[in-house]
């Protein structure tokens, strides 16, 4: 727990001296390592340099030492080729992958136990895991504890390495990303092409569920009073103090870099322009929802019968557009930021610290306990809100779902970036031939004639693999190209992708 906790102040800590460096002037040295005279006005950060490679370069230090006792208990019992082949295996492996990783779990389930109680032992088994998991599995199982601590300190990291590169930075990036992929990276096979479309479907698939069909029978409500419940005071400090203070911490060093005048002009108030992109995602998925919602409500009794569709479709509608709003307001910002990309980068970090904290804010703060049937759920999107079992409750739902749905809105745009960012990092491995049997070989340590062989597929089966992997492989390529386009085309063409926008220049 505590080096995950090491390792996030110390990135914090680099994000605060990026944001020094590419505000004010710093002090040249020579290659020797001698102050340059005649320099006015400048700051002498070289110590704070020196200070951070010193300190990078002893975690490294530190994390070679930890495979120390496995290679002299190697060395001694079995000799030095064989101690530097069991430590070449070891690395081989992806172990540091696995050990950043689990550290993380670890802390995860600590963190969580002390806040929310309701430890208990489980029985995982000791075996070995040989068959391959899907792809929206993994991230449903590994997304908290893991993933979204992984891309909000990846997207630090990559402030860090606009604005104060050094190589040493990269064990940093080595480490942070086995937080992101570990999950997929141990699963075995995941890099065989028809299986990664097929993945691409099946999350997809997954995402596109936000409504349920109808189960017969309601879960009693009476085994809500199993379920672990936080007390006030355990509560208030992980889930509402700690967010509100990395966003003020954020939000300060947003406004130190936009505090410096451009071209001798002063921009206009940071405060109000981080304000506007970041709870404008949220104002405009109130709006969406609002205007869905009176829709179904005068609509869903007379549709809903004739057309069982109609909710799946409401719900589709309101997901696609809470998306795009997230996308259009980041492609916003950037253009408010000049097409600068450390500016917009940092202010995307503002931008997911402030979000998170008013999520968890309203989570903790004004949503109460739901109910175990997904009846209000259905209820939001058809607009029919009786027979629904709701009873006295019928009239405070709406305005709990309407916030729950904001929310949700909002978690289920950046859950569905972020798996695809994610399955755009998975990508390069599934293009290089033979690179699947390479890293079975890896996780196994055993000869490809020894592995376990692939599935038989029968003639049907194989012609619906075939259908699957053209149809949603296009698909997985045009959203990578436009991906790409979003960020490359305002990369590329900077200089000329200007309006006057006198709204804008005020923002």
């Amino acid at each position: 727990m505590l080096v995950i906790l090491s390792v996030q102040i110390f990135v914090v800590t680099m994000v605060f001296i990026g944001t020094l460096t590419s505000s004010v002037s710093v002090c040249q040295y020579t290659s020797s390592g001698q102050l340059i005279g005649g320099q006015t006005g400048c700051y002498n950060l070289f110590p704070v340099f020196q200070w951070i490679e010193h300190r990078i370069i002893s975690i490294f230090l530190v994390f070679m030492i930890s495979f120390l006792p496995l290679f002299l208990q190697e060395l001694i019992e079995r000799g030095t080729w064989k101690a530097i082949f069991r430590l070449a295996k070891q690395f081989g492996s992806l172990s540091p992958a696995f050990e950043v990783f689990s550290t993380q779990i670890y802390t995860h389930s600590i963190l969580s136990n002390l806040t929310f109680g309701g430890a208990r032992y489980i029985a995982t088994g000791r075996g070995f895991a040989t068959s391959r998991i899907t792809f929206n599995i993994l991230y449903s199982r590994f997304a908290g504890p893991s993933i979204y601590l992984g891309m909000r300190t990846l997207i630090m990291l990559l402030y860090v390495t606009l604005t104060l590169w050094t190589p040493w930075i990269i064990y940093f990036w080595v480490s942070i990303i086995a937080l992101c992929v570990s999950p997929f990276l141990f699963n075995p096979h995941q890099f065989v092409f028809s299986d990664f479309v097929i993945d691409y479907r099946q999350f997809l698939r997954w995402m596109s569920r936000g409504y349920k069909k109808k189960k017969l029978g309601h879960p009693s409500e009476k085994l809500s009073g199993d379920v672990p419940r936080a007390t006030w005071r355990a509560v208030l400090f992980s889930e509402v103090v700690f967010p509100i203070v990395m966003a003020i911490l954020f939000v300060i060093a947003y406004m130190f870099v936009k505090s410096f005048p451009v071209n001798g002009t002063q921009p206009p108030s940071p405060l109000i322009r981080i304000a506007v992109i970041s709870l404008g995602p949220i104002v405009w998925n109130a709006a969406v929802l609002l205007t869905l919602f009176l829709v179904s409500l005068f609509l869903g009794p007379m549709l809903d019968p004739l057309f069982p569709m109609f909710g799946s479709v409401m719900a589709f509608i309101a997901h696609a557009l809470g998306a795009l709003g997230m996308i259009g307001f980041f492609e916003f910002l950037w253009f408010l930021e000049l097409w600068d990309v450390s500016h917009a980068v940092l202010g995307l970090i503002t931008v997911i610290a402030i979000q998170r904290a008013v999520h968890k804010v309203l989570i903790a703060v004004f949503l109460s306990r739901e109910f175990k049937h997904d009846e209000t759920n259905r209820a939001w999107w058809t607009g029919r809100w009786y027979g629904r079992g709701l009873g006295a409750h019928v009239m405070s739902q709406p305005a709990r779902e309407f916030v729950v749905k904001i929310i949700e809105l909002c978690l289920w745009s950046s859950d569905l970036i972020i798996g695809h960012v994610l399955l755009f990092m998975l990508t390069p491995p599934v293009l290089i031939p033979y690179f699947d049997r390479v890293h079975a070989t890896l996780l196994f340590w055993l000869r490809p004639s020894k592995q376990i062989r692939a599935p038989l597929y029968s003639i049907k089966q194989k012609r619906q693999r075939r259908w699957i992997i053209i149809k949603y492989g296009t698909i997985y390529i045009l959203v990578l190209v436009i991906f790409i386009a979003l960020i490359a085309i305002p990369a590329i063409f900077r200089t000329a992708l200007h309006l006057n926008c006198s709204l804008c220049n005020s923002i």
